[in-house]
């Protein structure tokens, strides 16, 4: 594993690559929240002994990359497509296959349209299409989960550390058990390499639709659509929405899945992203 700081449009971004730089590279983007380590190094390296290199990174706010102090930052979805695209080039990579979660989903999908030369193609993973009016809301427990962010503070470590281990249960799905020690080990690691970690609230701003209009129907690269059928944040419709909208998509569901990368779902994922990722090299620049 190689760690690099990459820097960006005035951000510093935290980066670590796996594998074969000859490889087609893969750039891992997270969702709200997460940092890198929520891509584990294990599914990582699921990825990276399928012949590609995997690299994933500290999304602004979050682990060691530029934080700003919570309700400051002015930055948008589109700034943080710009960031996956500054973390190619930091690489040297012309291009890359991009594979983004939840609120990495839609920032992946804005690189798509904004540098389409750039993704060769999209795999979008529990998240929602572009462009798209009018798909089911979050399911009423997770609404009453997401409630009490009202009454978080921010400062206090331990809070927001249980604030997100209950996040991580209520996201979880119906087919495999939800192992609460496992995601409170990763919560905890991931706020003590987060020296900033109340400024995770600022993703609470860039979350909302991008000002950009932009639409999923226009993305024109290869996407592949992975969706949990009982995801509680953006139901299965939101998936079927993204099937249709954009031109010879292919989705695969995720049976009982929820808002997650269940360890017991990572075969099929790992399997499906290195089908999708097969056909095209990707040069360096």
């Amino acid at each position: 594993m190689e760690e690099r700081i990459i820097d960006g449009e005035g951000v510093r971004i935290r980066t670590q690559a796996f594998g074969n730089l000859d490889d087609p590279p893969i750039l891992l983007i997270a969702g709200a929240f997460a940092s890198m380590v929520w891509w584990p190094e294990d599914f990582v390296e699921l990825l990276s002994s399928g012949g590609r290199y995997v690299i994933r990174y500290d999304s602004r706010d979050t682990g060691a990359s530029t934080a700003y102090a919570p309700g400051t930052a002015k930055y948008t979805l589109g700034d943080m497509a710009k960031d996956a695209m500054a973390v190619l080039s930091g690489y040297n990579l012309q291009a890359g296959h991009l594979v983004g979660m939840s609120m990495g989903g839609v920032i992946a999908q804005l690189a798509a349209l904004i540098r389409p030369h750039r993704v060769k193609t999209l795999t979008v993973v529990s998240s929602t299409p572009l462009g798209v009016e009018w798909l089911p809301p979050p399911r009423e427990d997770y609404r009453q989960h997401m409630a009490m962010l009202h009454h978080l503070d921010w400062n206090d470590k331990n809070q927001v550390a249980d604030f997100l281990v209950r996040d991580a249960e209520a996201v979880a799905g119906r087919r495999h058990p939800h192992d609460a020690d496992a995601a409170r080990q990763l919560i905890d690691r991931d706020l003590a390499l987060s020296p900033s970690f109340a400024s995770l609230r600022n993703h609470l701003a860039v979350a909302a639709p991008s000002p950009v209009q932009a639409k999923a129907a226009d993305i024109q690269v290869p996407t592949l659509i992975l969706h949990g059928t009982a995801d509680p944040v953006f139901p299965i419709a939101h998936a079927d929405a993204m099937a249709a909208a954009v031109k010879g998509a292919r989705m695969v569901a995720i049976e009982d899945g929820g808002h997650e990368l269940h360890p017991n779902d990572w075969p099929q994922i790992a399997r499906e992203i290195l089908l999708h990722t097969c056909v095209i090299h990707i040069g360096r620049l």
